[in-house]
């Protein structure tokens, strides 16, 4: 273990991961609105740690909804973590597979651009780095989740504040920052109405799916 480079990798991914910490107290906050407890949302981001497809199964359990919709919808939401891991793969050919999948519990989006941008600007592989940054991140992320869990305990009433609607403020807010072009808006438009017609037909399931389904066949066939 190189812990020079392990704390450069917690120092540089600070300002990264501090842009989650709004996120992880959301998170917290619906996860105790849809009926989970403290113990539950603590394991989904101990367990699970990737953000959207944390937000869209606690969606899914505020609509009483189980099973496999959200296997399917998170695994699509996850879908992108493969480009992440065959993108950062060739740099790590001669590593051992049981230190690639620890690395590969870190891995997110944050962690992906840190990553990312250090192997391009030609510095050596480094796993001590990674994991000094993957460690804050994930240290972060969980904190943050904890704060709102416990947070969102002591509110009896959450539609007096307005809190019923943060899990839809919340992605109108992932939405709003990501459209930066006509595709991205083309994306957006027709996955909201492959959503709409989803919900009108079966639900808030097959909304979810639906729409999930449509962006991501629209990024594989289109390039923007």
């Amino acid at each position: 273990m190189d812990w020079t480079l392990f704390c450069q990798g917690m120092r540089q991914i600070i300002p990264v991961a501090a842009a989650g910490v709004v996120d992880g107290l959301v998170f917290g906050i619906l996860a105790r609105q849809s009926g989970l407890g403290v113990t539950e949302a603590m394991l989904l981001s101990l367990l699970v740690n990737a953000g959207s497809s944390q937000f869209a199964a606690v969606g899914f359990f505020a609509q009483g909804v189980v099973g496999w919709p959200i296997l399917v919808s998170t695994a699509l939401l996850n879908a992108r973590h493969l480009l992440y891991g065959m993108s950062l793969g060739p740099s790590f050919r001669d590593t051992a597979p049981w230190k690639l999948s620890l690395m590969a519990g870190f891995l997110n989006d944050e962690t992906y651009a840190l990553k990312a941008t250090y192997l391009s600007e030609g510095k050596p592989k480094s796993l001590s780095y990674f994991f000094g940054a993957g460690l804050v991140d994930y240290g972060i992320w969980c904190a943050c989740t904890l704060g709102g869990a416990i947070f969102g305990a002591v509110i009896s009433h959450p539609e007096q504040y307005g809190l019923d609607f943060a899990f839809v403020a919340t992605f109108l807010g992932f939405l709003a920052v990501n459209m930066l072009s006509r595709f991205h808006l083309l994306v957006a438009v027709c996955a909201g109405a492959a959503a709409c017609l989803g919900y009108w037909w079966h639900g808030m399931a097959t909304a979810v799916i639906a729409g999930t389904l449509v962006a991501v066949m629209i990024g594989v066939v289109k390039r923007e």
